[in-house]
């Protein structure tokens, strides 16, 4: 590969790594503590939100001349993400089983209505 095209690489991947850096840890300490499923939905969770919170590889800045959306160049997708894993996971482990269906229901719903706002606000 040439230097602009891993220039590019980097740019586009640079921040994926932390979701199953995440998940081998999650796994590790679900052995650890007995619940190796949900560590590694935790793990998960937690490697979308820091995926969220890295900044982009110098070039991703979106231009002035570009239209300014809801959530654009923003990291609510991997932030609202992970936390739903992190809901799930925990929920497996400590909630009762009728009260974190309705967890994860609702924490769907937020989500599609997060992603439909954004199509609808990219069409426009």
């Amino acid at each position: 590969m040439s230097t602009v095209e891993e220039q590019e690489h980097r740019r586009r991947h640079g921040r994926h790594f932390l979701i199953p850096a995440g998940a081998l840890m999650g796994l590790g300490a679900g052995l650890i503590a007995g619940y190796p499923w949900p560590g590694i939905i935790i793990g998960i969770g937690l490697g979308f939100i820091a995926q969220g919170f890295l900044k982009p590889v110098g070039g991703t800045e979106p231009d002035s001349t570009s239209k300014h959306c809801y959530g654009h160049g923003e990291p609510w997708i991997s932030l609202m993400i992970g936390l739903f894993l992190i809901i799930i996971g925990i929920g497996i482990i400590w909630a009762p089983v009728k009260i974190w269906p309705y967890i994860i229901g609702i924490m769907l719903i937020i989500l599609g209505i997060m992603f439909a706002a954004k199509s609808l606000c990219k069409a426009s």
